[in-house]
């Protein structure tokens, strides 16, 4: 039986490709409503914050956990059970960095508690949060440039993102950080034309699937999930109820074992198999 729907949020949830809007069908709200009343727990898995978990319950009207910061942090039950910070000569790293690249680039860090600092609080992606910010979607987002804000406050940064303008920029600079940080422990991943994300090493949904069904005491074949992107790809690997959004690359597609155009599909499929098995 499946207990435990794993779902990403942009592009999966949030079907609106091109802006992200927040947006979440009506269907798919009723039908992951259903889901939880037949006893079907829903978890969030996003490269957002997992306090993105609580935005989605206002929308859902259900309870939502999250696996939020691409794997970096479970929360269960409105509480946070694990967490992996991003090593601070990392972090260190690539402020250093974006000193003295020619590259014009901002960092966003996010922490263990969903606070969003950027390097540079200004300019276009400053307002896309902002934005966020207004419409809940994230609940911390801070004026400070972040080596200031890290002179009063200094919890442990989860994860790291690289903002470029092109993707020749976001090309460039991937060069240039790699090098930079050779020495460094950690992995990272593009999650957009224009995104850079830094984590812990060996860290990601996949992971934080994991954690997820230890904590829960559920078996992998008790879980279902659900993405779009490159980094829903860890999580397709670790149980055999994967599916894939079809607007998804192909060679995304190809790591699922089924292939859905909405969530409200992956809804029928669940509560039809456990019809089944009663």
């Amino acid at each position: 039986m499946i207990k435990c729907l794993v779902s990403d949020v942009d592009g999966t949830l949030f079907l609106d490709l091109e802006t992200p809007t927040g947006i979440i069908e009506p269907n798919t709200i009723s039908q992951v409503q259903r889901l939880t009343q037949s006893g079907v727990r829903f978890v969030m898995a996003s490269g957002r914050d997992h306090l993105t978990a609580r935005y989605l319950e206002s929308k859902l009207q259900v309870k939502v956990d999250g696996i939020g910061q691409n794997g970096g942090v479970i929360m269960i039950d409105d509480e946070v059970l694990i967490s992996f910070p991003l090593d601070e000569k990392v972090v260190n790293a690539l402020l250093d960095l974006m000193d003295i690249t020619s590259i014009d680039v901002n960092i966003l860090f996010i922490d263990d508690r969903g606070h969003h600092v950027m390097a540079k609080p200004r300019g276009w992606m400053y307002d896309l949060f902002q934005l966020m910010l207004e419409r809940k979607e994230i609940t911390h987002l801070y004026p400070e440039d972040f080596r200031t804000y890290r002179t009063h406050d200094h919890h442990p940064v989860v994860k790291a993102v690289v903002i470029c303008h092109t993707m020749d920029d976001r090309d460039a600079f991937t060069q240039e950080m790699v090098e930079f940080l050779s020495n460094q422990d950690y992995d990272w991943f593009y999650s957009s034309p224009q995104y850079i994300e830094i984590m812990s090493k060996n860290i990601n949904k996949g992971t934080g699937v994991l954690h997820l069904a230890k904590v829960l005491n559920l078996q992998l074949d008790e879980i279902a999930v659900v993405g779009d992107s490159y980094n829903d790809i860890s999580m397709f690997k670790v149980t055999p109820y994967s599916f894939a959004m079809d607007h998804g690359d192909q060679a995304v597609k190809k790591h699922a074992n089924y292939v859905v155009s909405k969530v409200d599909e992956v809804v029928d499929f669940i509560l039809k198999h456990n019809e089944t098995l009663k």
